[in-house]
């Protein structure tokens, strides 16, 4: 008869238990066989029932242990999404030699290029590329400043636009328009002397700051803001896992979104009408002046191969819509809107998912689903997702008798136009935001 112990069987496999189950399952069938063989030629039957017993206790004592290994186990395969740092923007190299900054021209934007491809902490908006986006679409005043050592080598860069109306006044930004820019450097002592030639085009300009837009502290001595986070999400190597790791009331919503989610595309400049559609109408419903549809159709261009147009659609029309770009091993969606109709039917939730299950399919590691505010409400929707907070330093260079600029929409003096523009036809809203929005950051 056999003799099964929890110390004994807890260290087997699940297999092995299983096999010793029906082993012992075999031996429960055999005494209840020669239980009923005694009873019925009037023996005495203890010795077998005894053993029945025995055996009896120990298949539900294994049962009840293969159970709860065999829940232990889903729950240790069950992916988590883990923390992401960012790579630094300014490494800690010790070049030793001394460096010149120089305007990007000629041969050297192929060596920027090439430069930012292999810094560790560019971002695709560090491209030079993006700056001549800017340059060509707004007609603004751009620098793309390199640090070069005497030898040639390109050692850090700085984009950098002006930004200059009668509104909103005259200031520089690296970068306007999008979450990230700021310098790529090998060393916190190259960092210095791009932003002291920044400066000085500041000054010779009259620029009231320059803004640099940092995914961490570079702690360069500037004054600093860091009420904005962005929301970086690791992803598995299948959705699958993805899905598993959402809270059951985030899978109702989606499958929700789904049953009204009438068709969805991901694509490029052919969807642009739809996308802006949508867009457009979202700006307008939250008072922010909208960019133009060239803006997009240009990006989209400057982008070529890493930058996707999204829209979702309800009964046949749009209803939702976004724009991602993909770098390395990050897809970023920077813009994503969907109607205010549709925020019953679940649209937002069917879209993000999707989104994520293409970002998924092309193999990127990261989703950074942008940048908001802390506590807002679009903090607490980039959160459910397992999404980790990632706090924005954004620096400032300014005379030092002057505060950091407040061009937000929190700034108090913004909410009657924010309320005002709120009520304009779409149409009109459509012709006024483009030429407003180019001049802010």
């Amino acid at each position: 008869m056999s003799s099964l112990m929890g110390s004994e069987i807890s260290g087997a496999s699940v297999e092995d238990q299983k096999r010793r189950l029906e082993g012992l399952k075999n031996e429960k069938g055999r005494l209840s066989h020669l239980v009923g063989e005694a009873r019925k030629a009037g023996k005495d039957a203890d010795v077998w029932l005894s053993g029945l017993r025995e055996v009896s206790r120990e298949v539900k004592a294994l049962q009840k242990l293969i159970k709860k290994q065999l829940n232990d186990g889903q729950t240790d395969r069950k992916w988590v999404p883990e923390p992401i740092t960012p790579y630094p923007s300014i490494s800690d190299s010790s070049l030793g030699k001394s460096v010149k900054v120089i305007p990007c021209t000629g041969a050297l934007e192929g060596k920027a290029e090439a430069y930012v491809g292999q810094h560790p902490g560019a971002s695709v908006w560090h491209r030079p590329r993006v700056t001549s986006f800017v340059e060509q679409t707004y007609g603004h005043q751009v620098r793309y400043l390199c640090a070069v050592t005497d030898d040639g080598a390109l050692v850090g860069i700085l984009p950098v636009v002006q930004l200059r109306s009668r509104l909103f006044g005259n200031f520089m930004v690296s970068m306007p328009f999008f979450n990230y820019g700021g310098l790529l450097a090998d060393s916190a002592e190259i960092a210095r002397e791009l932003i002291s030639a920044a400066d000085q085009w500041r000054q010779e300009e009259g620029a009231t700051h320059l803004e640099l837009r940092f995914l961490q502290n570079n702690e360069l001595g500037l004054p600093q803001r860091t009420d904005k986070v962005t929301f970086w999400l690791s992803l598995p190597a299948q959705s699958e896992p993805l899905w598993n790791s959402f809270k059951p009331k985030i899978r109702a919503q989606i499958r929700r979104g789904e049953r009204e989610l009438s068709s969805f595309s991901i694509g490029g400049s052919e969807l642009l009408d739809e996308f802006y559609r949508v867009f457009s109408v979202n700006m307008r419903d939250l008072g922010t002046p909208v960019y133009s549809r060239g803006f997009f159709r240009n990006l989209l261009a400057c982008l070529d191969g890493q930058a996707w147009l999204v829209v979702a659609r309800i009964n046949g029309r749009a209803a939702g819509c976004a724009f991602l770009t993909g770098y390395r091993d990050r897809m970023e969606i920077p813009w994503a809107s969907t109607l205010k109709r549709y925020s019953h039917t679940g649209i937002n939730m069917i879209m993000y998912w999707k989104i994520l299950e293409f970002a998924v399919e092309q193999k990127f590691s990261v989703f950074d689903f942008g940048r908001c505010t802390e506590h807002a409400g679009t903090y607490r929707f980039k959160q459910q997702w397992g999404a980790h907070p990632i706090a924005l330093y954004w620096d400032y260079v300014l005379p030092n008798d002057k505060r950091l600029p407040e061009l937000n929409p929190n700034n108090p003096k913004f909410r009657l136009l924010i309320a005002a523009w709120r009520k304009l036809p779409v149409w009109v809203a459509n012709r006024l935001g483009p030429r407003i929005v180019r001049v802010l950051p």
